[in-house]
């Protein structure tokens, strides 16, 4: 992962790889999934078994897991996404777009 940035807190399960320029916020939850150039993941966000084009953002608090989110696609803060969901190469989806469960 050179030229990552990986927060103190962070957290990184095996079966993870991080592209360079690749960040994770603070409190933030990498469990086998792949992070490519560039991609963010923010505090407190929970991706596991995904994979992050370049340039992904997932927004704080966010929760994927079994997803594939295109390049330079942003998913708010909040979200929830599940079970084989893809987000498209550029697509936004605002702060608390999406979920799957009844939790707010």
């Amino acid at each position: 992962m050179p030229g990552a940035m990986v927060d103190r807190d962070a957290t990184i399960g095996g079966g993870s790889s991080i592209g360079s320029g690749a960040r994770l916020g603070s409190g933030a939850v990498l469990r086998g999934s792949v992070l490519m150039d560039g991609a963010r993941i923010e505090s407190g966000a929970r991706v596991e078994r995904a994979v992050l084009g370049r340039g992904a953002v997932i927004g704080a608090g966010t929760v994927t897991i079994a997803v594939i989110i295109g390049d330079g696609a942003v998913v708010g803060a909040r979200c929830e996404l599940r079970h084989g969901i893809r987000i498209w190469p550029g697509t936004e989806i605002g702060d608390g777009g999406v979920r799957f469960s009844a939790g707010a």
